[in-house]
Order: C-alpha cells, then structure tokens, then sequence
C-alpha cells in the first residue's frame, strides 16, 4: 500500500511540475514582448536559441522542480494550530524552517536571473562594459535584482510554511484542473502584482540601509570596478529599474503559485478505490485506505467514499452486494468497520477522552448488543490453576514501598512543574494558548465531513437499493453515532473570544474555526438527509430515549 501511494503522489507531483512548466512558454514571451517590443514572429522565436537562453530556458524548469520537490516535503493534511508561543519560536528556529528559508532564497535568485536573461538581457549579467571605455565595470541593476529575487524568496518561505498554502484541502465544490487554474489565473496575477509592489518598497529601505556592504564585498571577489553605484535613495527611486523588478518579480511569485495550485489540484484530484480485490491489482482497497495510517491517503479515500455514495449507483450496488453462498454483507462490514472508529474516535476527542485510540474505539460493543456471556451465569466456582509462589509474594511485597516512593517523587516533581509554570515569564511563553486544544481537535475535522456526508448519502440511497437490508441493520448504530456526534459537538461550547482575537493571529489562519462550521452543517445537513428520506419510518428505528427526542425534533424540522 505504502508503495503504491508513493507512485501515486509522485505521479501527481510530476504533473504538476510540468504544466507549470507548460505554461512558463506564454509568460516567458509576454515579458519579451513588453520589454523588447514585437519585432516579428521568426526574431520573437529565435530569442530561445542564444545561449544565454537555452541556459536560462534550462534553470527555469529546475527551480519548479525544486518548488515541488519542496511541496513533496512540506505538505500538510490538517491546519496548523499552536498551544503554546514556545512551539512558535520553537517553529521558527526548526532547521526545516531555516533549510526552506535557504532554499526559497537561492531558488528564486536563480529564477530572478533567468527571467532577466530571458526578457532583458542588459541586465541579466553582472558585469557590464563601460560607455566611455572598454573596461568592464560592476552592473549594480542586475546585483539589485538578483537580491531582490533573494528577499522574494524568504518571503515566500515564510508566507508558505506559516500559512495554509502548504494545506491539501478538499474543495467546497468540485471542479476539473483545467476549470480551475482558468478561475485562478487572474486571482494569482493581481495578488502576485500587489505582494511584490510593497515588497518593493521595503527593499528598496533596506538595501539602502545594507546594501553597501554586499556592494563592497561582490567588489572585492570580482575586483571590478564601480560606474554607478545605487547608494542614495535618489538612485534607487528608478522607475525603469523599478518597474522591471516589479513585473519580473511578480513572474517569480506568480511561478512559485502557480506550482503551489497546481499541486493542489493535482494531490487532490479524486481517485477510484477498489471495493473488492481483483487480480494483479495493487492499489488498496476502500476500506484499507479509509483506515490508513497515512493521512493523505485517508483523505483520498473519505473524498472516493462521498463521491461514490453520493454519484456512482453502480459502485453502490457492490456494496449492497451479500456473498454467495451465505448472504453475509462483507464489503458493507468492511466499509463501516473502517468508518465507524474514525467517528467515533473524533467524538472522544471532542468529549475530551484523549487516551482513546482508533483501535480502542474499534473494539467499543454497540450499546444495543450485550456481550454473550452476560446472557447466563455459571452455577460451578471455579478454581484458579494459578500456582502462588512465595517467592512472588515477597517481591510484591518489596516493590510496595518502592512504587509508594515513586508516586510521592512524581507527586512532588508535578507540583513543582505546575509552580514554575505559574511565573509570568513561564507562563507567557509555556502557558496555553486561548482554545489550543479545541481548535487542534477541529482541526482533524475534514475528513469526518466527508465520512459522514457519504454516509449520509449512502444510507439515504440503501431507502430504494438495499434489497438485502445489508445497511438497515446498522441503522440504529449509525443514527446514534451521528446524533452522539452532533452532541458532542454542541456540548464543546462556543469560543471564549479568543478566535477573533487570537495570539498567534500572525502566523495560523482560522481553517479550523471555518472546519468548525462546516462540520456543524455537515452533520445537520446528513441528519436531515436520512430523515426527509425515510420520513415517519424513521420512528420504528429502536434508539434510546435520549437520541429518540433529538430524532423527533429533525422529523419537526426544529433544528436550524
């Protein structure tokens, strides 16, 4: 399984990279053409056969595989949330955060020279020839820009390991790759525009502040001379100079996020799992990726599960499917075996049962089906055939006063810990965060939306397809679940206010608080689905008490 999703991600990564590439052609020769103006379709093409080019042609495709060697990397299922401010700075001092930081630098660099190369030759080259004289001297503009490049890069280091652009999310309404990027291109074009004009503007201040030291340097080590040195704001308020980096560098950010959205679609184009094993097929099947340890896998499958309960009536018909001979329902066992210890796993987190494990939660009986052995009672006493040994006896009898001293130790060492944690410094930068744990909780909350969607769906279709009552006998089960969930969700109580005001504002997005909402309609909207369609029907289904009133208020349309 773990082989054929690396192929699969790797296949996807590969395409990503190469329509980005694709689309580097159309935007190489619009720079051309606003820089050089059209001077016919031969010299227009031609500019791809100089050397400066094909090697400029060369380094463009490498950088976008670097952005998405990067992707392959950094990529994230859940949103970031933050408990405390030291995993803040802890982030921020993380070598990964400072190898990317390096990395986004170099790369954009040396995608800021290629375009330069490409669309304005003068200044792609840092040495450049005198006009009065045939000695060759410092071109400052091309050093201008290649370190402009350079500080586009940190920022969009930054910008992508602290925000959700690393996010694989599932889209609100489902769209093919090419309708996509067709919606998101001018989006792109103006945020890249806007990002790099104020980024301009704060360059400019600092390599005035710094820049004579890099001049100095970049000097010494190419021992060539100096002609017009950008030294003094009036010098570098240049608007031919300015408006070259601007565009030049918003082709930089608008390549970096363009690789970054077509990596998105591609890691989350849906994807058929098997119902049932075939031969020679090596993709796992549905169930096995829903209960997957690997979470973009998981995420693949929930997707495959609601489309498939809510579009694929032929797919449906599998799982309604009973063996021959003996009419047992596997694939539907296996489906809601995979489903029902992720809900519910998610539902002792929300109730805040932390030390609860999907395996734990797999093993939990239904409430409506006692175990088999508190159907009778043993008249025989039976005799332990467990041997007592003294020898034992005198160890356990030893280890007493050890583990009596061990928990007085430990008490102690947690009173002492909970102290120092009372300081004001201490507690600033260890203490909480406002709503930590309950937004890290929501955060997990995507791929139950799509479970309960698609069971939902399913169960609303098993009304008219399920000719075996494969799905009917777990109807009470998947009623109490989805009730116990929304439950649960409700009985996490609103935010203290921290959402809106949040500490960490400046680094995490609120996708958890957006995840929240979702998952409250998501529930709601499932609930009411399976109600509409079974109608007044729905009461003969055996529940509780509990869940039997919060049923007969969806059946009154009484939940808003």
């Amino acid at each position: 399984m773990r082989s054929w999703f690396h192929e699969q991600l790797l296949a996807r990564a590969i395409a990503s990279a190469v329509w980005t590439i694709v689309l580097q052609v159309p935007m190489v020769l619009g720079l051309k053409l606003l820089f050089s103006g059209y001077q016919g379709l031969w010299n227009s093409l031609s500019l791809f056969l100089h050397y400066g080019s094909l090697f400029s042609l060369f380094m463009i495709p490498l950088c976008i595989c670097g952005f998405t060697f990067t992707h392959l990397k950094c990529y994230k299922t859940e949103p970031l949330v933050y408990s405390t401010r030291w995993a803040i700075l802890k982030q921020l001092s993380s070598p990964s955060f400072l190898l990317l930081l390096a990395w986004y630098c170099n790369i954009c660099g040396i995608l800021m020279n290629a375009y330069f190369g490409m669309a304005v030759p003068f200044l792609g080259s840092l040495g450049t020839q005198w006009s009065d004289r045939k000695a060759w001297c410092l071109n400052e503009q091309h050093l201008f820009s290649i370190f402009f490049g350079c500080c586009l890069g940190v920022c969009e280091a930054w910008d992508y390991f602290f925000s959700d652009r690393r996010l694989v999310k599932v889209p609100h309404v489902q769209l093919t790759i090419k309708v996509a990027v067709r919606s998101s291109i001018a989006l792109l074009i103006k945020k890249s525009l806007g990002v790099t004009l104020k980024r301009y503007c704060v360059y400019i201040f600092l390599y005035l502040l710094f820049g004579g030291y890099v001049r100095i340097y970049i000097l010494a080590v190419t021992r060539l001379a100096l002609d017009e040195p950008l030294d003094t704001i009036v010098t570098l308020i240049n608007i031919s100079l300015a408006l070259r980096c601007i565009l030049i560098g918003s082709a930089c950010v608008f390549t970096i996020r363009l690789c970054d959205l077509f990596f998105q679609l591609y890691e989350i184009k849906p994807i058929s799992f098997p119902i049932v094993r075939v031969a020679d097929e090596t993709s796992p099947l549905l169930h096995e990726a829903i209960s997957s340890d690997t979470a973009l896998l998981r995420l693949w499958a929930c997707r495959d599960w609601t489309i498939l309960a809510e579009q694929s009536a032929e797919r449906r018909s599998l799982i309604f499917s009973v063996s021959q001979p003996g009419n047992h329902p596997h694939n539907w066992n296996n489906v809601l075996s995979a489903i029902q210890p992720q809900c519910l796993h998610f539902i002792a987190l929300l109730k805040g049962e932390t030390n609860v494990s999907k395996t734990e939660s797999k093993n939990v009986p239904a409430p409506q089906s006692p175990p088999f052995y508190d159907s009778f009672t043993s008249p025989v006493r039976m005799r332990s055939m467990a041997l007592a040994s003294p020898s034992s006896k005198e160890m356990d009898s030893n280890s007493l006063p050890k583990s009596s001293l061990q928990d007085k130790l430990q008490s102690k060492m947690q009173e002492a810990f909970e102290n120092l944690k009372r300081k004001p410094i201490i507690s600033f930068f260890w203490g909480e965060l406002p709503d930590a744990k309950r937004r890290q909780t929501f955060a997990k909350a995507e791929p139950i939306i799509l479970l309960i969607e698609g069971l939902s769906h399913f169960v609303a279709a098993s009304f008219v397809e399920d000719k075996y009552g494969v799905v009917q006998k777990d109807l009470p089960e998947i009623l109490c679940m989805l009730l116990d969930l929304q439950a649960a969700v409700e009985q996490r109580g609103p935010s203290s206010g921290a959402i809106t005001k949040r500490t960490e504002a400046f680094t995490s997005s609120p996708t958890d608080v957006q995840l929240k909402h979702r998952l409250k309609r998501a529930i709601k909207s499932s609930i009411y689905r399976i109600v509409v369609r079974f109608q007044l029907h729905i009461l003969n289904v055996p529940l509780p008490p509990t869940q039997k009133r919060m049923l007969e208020q969806y059946l009154e349309y009484l939940v808003g």
